[in-house]
């Protein structure tokens, strides 16, 4: 009797751990489809789908700027089976342009880790004499409040990296919001604005073109894709830095052997050939980080943009 009693016990035991995944693995895309967002999503789905033997299928659920899919992912069950495609955009800026925000960015989440890095790229009208940046902050310095920038809005990313410059080096922009970045464009190459702040996965074909001039990156590292850029940390602007980073966040309360697991599986997604080269393609470059190192990124990301944006009197409705 207690021999099958015990046998009974172990056979809950070995059910109640099962390996994992044992069933399809959701990958909430905050964007929609056909984005670079969505493309990189994709790339890594497959990939891991490859590595973890069952599928990990994307869903799109858009809406606020990237923030009702990242908070669909705040509230899922912390079972490992919904994990969500997390960015720059919807963890340190998006809640502070809201009153009400949908998630507590670090509270509400657990790092898993960062998968890619696609970096802002300052471009401007090739009628203009600037060459590097120094010809940019020396004119903006001489003419305060005259040199004009266009950006896909108040809050965007690109609103933020020239707000990044500005407290840099405390130079003077005009602000041009658009819709989107594409619409800011055809001014740019007219020559009713001056600049363009644009991630450069969306700016690489007017680059291409020769139709605008890259200046240099907010970044860390100069980009694969226009490896003759240089940063502006290299142009002796460290602090004019913003990493536009991808990466994987599931909602708090992930178990550490599930995390475990998946932060594996996306390390050796961002380090597979195939995934690299794709990630090139579109403007990214594979960019690995721990899930303990991915939450420090996060945070002073969280800490430092909150700051800044509060200070340029940046917020929402």
């Amino acid at each position: 009797m207690l021999t099958g009693l015990a046998a009974l016990l172990l056979g809950f035991a070995a059910l109640s751990q099962e390996v994992y995944p044992s069933r399809p693995v959701r990958l909430v895309v905050p964007y929609a489809p056909g984005g670079v967002s969505d493309i990189t999503g994709r790339i890594v789905a497959q990939k891991m789908t490859e590595l973890l033997g069952q599928s990990v299928v994307v869903e799109n659920r858009t809406g606020a700027g990237g923030m009702v899919g990242t908070g669909s992912v705040a509230k899922s069950a912390p079972d490992g089976y919904t994990i969500g495609l997390s960015s720059l955009s919807a963890y340190a800026i998006g809640p502070k342009m809201v009153k009400q925000p949908l998630y507590d960015p670090i509270a509400d989440f657990t790092p898993i880790g960062s998968l890619a890095l696609a970096p802002t790229i300052l471009t401007v009208n090739t009628e203009l004499p600037f060459r590097n940046v120094q010809d940019v902050i020396a004119y903006a310095r001489a003419n305060p409040g005259k040199l004009n920038y266009g950006s896909s809005g108040i809050g965007s990313v690109a609103h933020i990296s020239a707000e990044v410059l500005r407290a840099s080096t405390g130079i003077r922009l005009e602000h041009v919001p658009y819709k989107s970045a594409a619409q800011s464009y055809p001014d740019l190459m007219s020559g009713s604005l001056a600049m363009v702040f644009d991630a450069l996965p969306s700016a690489i074909q007017h680059i291409r073109s020769g139709k605008v001039r890259p200046i240099a990156m907010m970044s860390d590292r100069r980009a694969s894709l226009v490896p003759d850029v240089p940063t502006f940390a290299e142009a002796g602007y460290p602090e004019a830095t913003l990493r536009l980073w991808v990466g994987l966040h599931g909602p708090a309360g992930l178990p550490a052997p599930i995390v475990q697991k998946l932060s594996e599986t996306a390390s050796k997604t961002a380090a597979a050939a195939d995934v690299r080269e794709r990630f090139t393609a579109v403007g990214a470059d594979a960019y690995w980080t721990s899930p303990r190192e991915f939450a420090e990124m996060v945070r002073g990301d969280v800490e430092r943009l909150g700051k800044m944006m509060a200070a340029a009197g940046i917020k929402g409705e």
